[in-house]
């Protein structure tokens, strides 16, 4: 073959690649560039699954704060929440899904379930169960994106100091091990841990509820009390993902792909006096986690406020090093809304506050503010190498949005929020920004931690005592789209 006519078959093949099929950096090769664009929706195992003794599983944290504190209020647990461990039953939501044409769900699976002392013992009920499921996923033509730790740590290596010790980079990296053994025939694409910085937010909160004390239910920003411990555990979780992330490397398993999901949040000065204030809390939310894996250092301004304020990280040189070098080959994002900063000399909150914004459309989680999404995907882009992306979580429910009314939910704000982020992506995507997927949370209405069972996001409705099922609007729009756009 001459070199003219290779040069225009490369030509030719390049302008059939869909933009769900750029190709990355995957030293395995990536799923990416080879598959359509993933257009998913996600759920997390505690949130959904209830049987919470079912085939040995052991108890997670989440058990023990549910059932014994009732830090989501009296009765208020998950050991039912939508019985979606239940085969026959999830064999239903499979067709649902199916049904509105998604080709890709994201879901958890449980550390306690699999390992119900944390290390030791591995439970193959528990095994065979995840694996049936996957199966099950495949056979309707859907993707299983698998995460391994959406936040449901066993309570036996909780009561061992959980993330606050750095044992837990162990305990996660034997866990690992455990699922790469058993799903690496099954899984391609992996999210190794998901929103460190909120599941630390939320288990402030539940501390403070179980010793009876006024929580602060800012999870974005821990009180300056504890953002000494709120670093260690980020720095001991980041490093858990890179043992993870190294080990999922050793198996070479085919066009494997291995993230983690952060919780990223743009930060929004309120005036020009605001703006070192909010990039302080850039610095907190986001840049901890993006420069460690991307850069290989934490950022210089929280590193000089801890020293400042004489904070024991317990970081040791070159954890971060460490960190970079996990090889991840996708960055998750888990994008709900900004958060607004001001700078207020009265506030003992760091000299800041973070104002609700007057003629603004809020869901239950923030504003609903689609630009901000573009503006941190061209951020991702621009200063941070353009890594393969997915959006891992992206919803919202609105106060009144998910009536159950003569049989339809009309959920319309849900569904101009979803065409908001939707455009995000796609503008995004089609100056180069590599995002391949894109994952609405959540399928189902479900048990949303502290907030119980009030809160609604999901496209799907569930009845709570019947587990009955209905598509909200929501749900049609966006298998209308999907179905139009694959």
């Amino acid at each position: 073959m001459t070199k003219r006519l290779l040069a225009i078959l490369l030509v030719l093949l390049s302008s059939h690649l869909t933009e769900g099929q750029m190709t990355n950096d995957n030293p395995n090769g990536s799923y990416f560039s080879t598959h359509p664009f993933l257009w998913g929706a996600a759920s997390a195992a505690y949130q959904v699954e209830g049987a919470y003794q079912a085939d040995g599983k052991g108890p997670s944290y989440w058990d023990v704060w549910m059932n014994k504190y009732e830090i989501a209020g009296p009765g208020v647990t998950g050991n039912v929440a939508i019985n979606f461990y239940d085969r026959k039953q999830y064999l239903k939501d499979i067709m649902l899904m199916k049904q509105l044409g998604i080709n890709s769900y994201r879901f958890s699976i449980s550390w306690p379930r699999i390992i119900p002392d944390g290390v030791g013992a591995v439970n193959m009920k528990a095994i065979e169960h995840y694996r049936t499921f996957i199966k099950d996923l495949k056979a309707a033509g859907i993707e299983p994106v698998m995460t391994l730790y959406h936040w449901d740590m066993p309570q036996a290596l909780f009561e061992k100091g959980g993330w606050d010790v750095r044992e837990s980079v162990d305990w996660f990296g034997n866990y690992a091990k455990v699922v790469f053994d058993n799903f690496k025939d099954l899984v391609k694409i992996y999210v190794l841990c998901n929103e460190m910085l909120i599941e630390t937010g939320i288990s402030f909160i539940a501390e403070d509820i179980i010793k009876k004390e006024k929580p602060n239910f800012n999870v974005v920003v821990p009180a300056p009390d504890r953002l000494e411990r709120a670093l260690t555990q980020f720095n001991h979780k980041l490093l858990a993902v890179a043992a993870a992330g190294k080990l999922f490397h050793s198996y070479h398993i085919p066009q494997g792909e291995a993230g983690v999901a952060l919780p990223l949040v743009p930060t929004i000065a309120v005036n020009t006096e605001s703006s070192a204030a909010a990039q302080f809390v850039d610095g907190i939310a986001n840049r901890w986690f993006l420069d460690a894996i991307y850069k290989g250092a934490y950022p210089a301004d929280i590193l000089e406020y801890a020293k400042e304020h004489h904070f024991d990280l317990k970081i040791q040189e070159g954890d971060a090093k460490e960190i970079q070098g996990a090889g991840l080959t996708y960055l998750g994002i888990n994008y709900y809304a900004p958060m607004f900063v001001q700078q207020d000399e009265k506030s003992d909150y760091y000299g800041m506050s973070f104002p609700h914004m007057p003629n603004m459309e809020y869901a239950f989680n923030g504003p609903n503010r689609p630009d901000q999404l573009e503006r941190l995907l061209l951020r991702i882009k621009d200063e941070y190498g353009n890594p393969s992306v997915i959006i891992t979580e992206n919803g919202a429910g609105f106060k009144g949005d998910d009536e159950l009314k003569n049989g339809q939910v009309n959920d319309t704000h849900r569904i101009n929020y979803l065409k908001g982020h939707i455009a995000a992506v796609q503008a995004v995507r089609k100056i180069g920004g590599h995002v391949y997927g894109y994952h609405v949370w959540s399928s189902h209405d479900n048990l949303e931690w502290i907030s119980g069972y009030g809160s609604r996001f999901g496209m799907i409705y569930v009845d709570f005592k019947t587990q009955q099922r209905i598509l909200k609007n929501s749900a049609k729009y966006y298998g209308a789209y999907v179905r139009a756009h694959r």
